[in-house]
C-alpha cells in the first residue's frame, strides 16, 4: 500500500467556528472523492500532544504507485472545470498545509487488533456502503431462468435515490437471457486492502431489466462518466451509443435494489462467526 500523509494547521476561520469547519470537512471529503476510484481509503486524526498541537492530519491510501498516478491525473483532469477547481481552493479558507508526504507499508504484516476491538477505520453504516458501492467497482450477480442459478461479475456504477447499479453486458449472455425471464437478481461486493479490520462487504437483492431505448442516451452519459472520471480513461473505453440500441450487441441493464445487508465486523472481532446485517434503504438516504 501508498500512503499520501497531509498535516493541516486550521485557519482562524476554522477555529472560530469548529461546527462549521467539520461539517465542511465532511461535506468535501465527499465531494472530492466521489468516483476516484484509485482511493481504497482514506483517514482523519487531530493531534493532541507533541509538536503542532490540534494540527489535523489526513491519509489516503491506494494500492499502488500506479493507483496514486491515476489518481494525480484524475485530479488534473478534474481541475480543468472552472467550478470544479473554484470549490476545491475552498480549502484555503478553513486550513494551511503543513506537511505532506509519502508513506509504504512495512515489507513484513506488523499490527495487531484485540478481538473485541472496534475497527480503526471503523464509520458509520452509510460510510461504509458509500466506500463500497463507490470503490467496488464489481459485483458478483447472481441470476436464474427459473431452473438453474448463474453467476457473472458485471463493471457497476452505483445511482442512489433510489439506490441502483447501472452495468452493460452483450444482449445474448447467459445473465442477460435469465433477466429478459426472471428480474429477481442478488449479488455481492467487496473490497480488501482496507485499513482497520482488513475488508468490507455488502450483500443485496433487487429487480433488474434493461434500460428502455428513450433513456439508453442519458445511462449511456453518466455510465462512462461516473466509471471512467479521466477524460483519456474514458475515450479510450467509450463505446458507441448505437451499440445499446436496436439490434446492437449490447444493452444497459439497471437493478433496483429491495435489499441490503452488511458483514457484521463486530460480530466477528467478537466471536469468529460470520454474519450479516440488514440495512434498512432508508439508512442512505
Amino acid at each position: 500500500m501508498l500512503h499520501l500523509f497531509y498535516r493541516f494547521k486550521l485557519s482562524p476561520a476554522a477555529q472560530r467556528d469548529l461546527p462549521a469547519f467539520w461539517a465542511w470537512t465532511q461535506e468535501r471529503e465527499r465531494w472530492f472523492y466521489d468516483a476516484l476510484d484509485s482511493v481504497l481509503a482514506t483517514e482523519w486524526r487531530v493531534r493532541t500532544i507533541g509538536d503542532h498541537v490540534h494540527t489535523l492530519e489526513h491519509t489516503v491510501t491506494f494500492a499502488d504507485e500506479a493507483a496514486w498516478g491515476r489518481y494525480r491525473r484524475q485530479v488534473a483532469q478534474r481541475s480543468r472545470d472552472p467550478e470544479w477547481e473554484r470549490r476545491r481552493v475552498e480549502q484555503e479558507y478553513w486550513w494551511e498545509i503543513l506537511d505532506s508526504a509519502l508513506l509504504n507499508d512495512a515489507p513484513v504484516p506488523l499490527g495487531f487488533q484485540r478481538p473485541g476491538t472496534p475497527p480503526e477505520d471503523e464509520s458509520s453504516v452509510p460510510d461504509r456502503i458509500r466506500r463500497l458501492l463507490d470503490q467496488g467497482r464489481f459485483t458478483t450477480l447472481a441470476t436464474t431462468d427459473g431452473t438453474a442459478p448463474w453467476a457473472s461479475t458485471v463493471n457497476f456504477v452505483p445511482l442512489r435515490d433510489p439506490l441502483r447499479l447501472v452495468w452493460y453486458s452483450m444482449r445474448d449472455s447467459q445473465h442477460s437471457r435469465n433477466i429478459e425471464t426472471e428480474p429477481a437478481v442478488s449479488g455481492s461486493i467487496y473490497l480488501t486492502g482496507l485499513p482497520g479490520f482488513g475488508l468490507d462487504g455488502l450483500q443485496f437483492e433487487g429487480r433488474a431489466h434493461a434500460v428502455p431505448s428513450n433513456q439508453v442516451e442519458d445511462i449511456h452519459d453518466r455510465y462512462y462518466r461516473l466509471n471512467f472520471p479521466d477524460e483519456a480513461d474514458r475515450r479510450a473505453w467509450i463505446l458507441p451509443v448505437q451499440e445499446f440500441h436496436g439490434d446492437g450487441p449490447r444493452r444497459f441493464y439497471i437493478a433496483e435494489i429491495t435489499r441490503l445487508w452488511l458483514l457484521d465486523i463486530d460480530r466477528w472481532l467478537h466471536d469468529k462467526h460470520d454474519r450479516r446485517l440488514e440495512v434498512p434503504l432508508t439508512a442512505l438516504t
